[in-house]
């Protein structure tokens, strides 16, 4: 078998062992002093291990810049400028614009961006107004119908006024509901604040709560309490009937988890509240340096000490709330 020069240099590019070409033996001469050796190659392997701490270093710091950037951005607003909206009536506009209310009829519906901070649909019927934007800063006026809004930002940021006095985001999310002298208010997560010229409330998640021109907010009742406990304060707010007697009904219908509104009944001084503060004490006693005797003597920073250990988050916390700064199409409805 006859052997081709092309024949030996193809194989020795694939069998080192081979004689390789004259000219081959050259290039590689020529090469030599760059060749790659052990000693080399173990080099570089520990310069590389050497970088990385240096490297995800610097990749951390980027990330906090640009979270601080992200931070930033997410809570400035500039002044008066109008919020993304779609509606589903074709006459509606695009934005809601300050001073401009927005009026829905029965069958319309309109999702409306809260500047950055998040967002609220508004339900037929109803008429909502931007009184003011800007930052974390923002006032609407709802005269009727309902809104369900979704925020993530500091604690006063959203702002409702109603007929019947004026609802505070905590950060969180709720659905409100007013007409010409009922304010209703159904907490999702967080926290929500209603408050008029008489009184306020505070309204934690999975209650609800309501105001009535003339009269101090409501209190707080669970969503899933029982139907003898809710009829029992909505009659002792109104003075309806036997105290005494509603009294005993709310106590023997009352969880762990009402004592919430058994306290509230109690810093409200409304009839009944000796019954009432007894109970909260069987059913979650009170922390160490409160007793029963001082809250009914209205000491209210023992009042808070005890509603402070329910099974409830800080009144504030809007940071732990942080799935209500998902897209809607990331956080499932409540």
């Amino acid at each position: 078998m006859t052997t081709r020069p092309d024949d030996l240099v193809d194989t020795y590019l694939w069998d080192p062992a081979t004689a390789p070409a004259p000219e081959v033996q050259l290039v590689e001469r020529r090469l030599a002093p760059l060749r790659l050796t052990a000693d080399l190659r173990r080099g570089a392997g520990r310069r590389t291990r050497r970088r990385w701490p240096l490297v995800l270093a610097a990749a951390a710091v980027v990330l906090v810049a640009l979270g601080a950037t992200l931070w930033t951005w997410r809570l400035s607003w500039p002044e008066s400028r109008a919020w993304a909206m779609t509606a589903t009536s074709a006459s509606a506009p695009e934005r809601l614009a300050v001073g401009a209310p927005l009026e829905l009829d029965a069958a319309e519906r309109a999702d409306v961006a809260i500047a950055r901070i998040g967002t609220m649909f508004v339900g037929g019927d109803a008429r909502v107004t931007l009184l003011s934007t800007q930052g974390t800063r923002h006032r609407l006026a709802l005269d009727r119908g309902t809104v369900r809004v979704r925020v993530w930002a500091p604690p006063s940021s959203v702002v409702f006024r109603t007929p019947a006095g004026e609802v505070i985001d905590l950060g969180c999310e709720f659905e409100l509901t007013a007409d010409a002298d009922r304010t209703r208010v159904r907490v999702l997560s967080g926290w929500v604040q209603i408050e008029n010229t008489i009184a306020e409330a505070l309204i934690p998640a999975g209650a609800s709560g309501e105001m009535r021109i003339g009269a101090p907010p409501a209190i707080p009742v669970f969503d899933d309490a029982p139907a003898a406990l809710a009829a029992g304060v909505r009659a002792i707010e109104r003075g309806e009937g036997d105290a005494a007697g509603h009294a005993a009904a709310i106590a023997a219908a009352a969880r762990p988890r009402d004592v919430y509104t058994l306290l509230m009944i109690v810093d409200r001084g409304l009839p009944g509240r000796e019954r009432l503060a007894a109970r909260a004490a069987e059913l979650l006693p009170p922390p160490d340096g409160v007793t029963v005797n001082g809250v009914l003597r209205g000491d209210r920073d023992a009042l808070w000490q005890w509603r402070d250990t329910l099974l409830l988050p800080p009144a504030k916390s809007w940071l732990r709330n942080w799935r209500d700064a998902l897209p809607a199409w990331l956080a499932p409805r409540r």
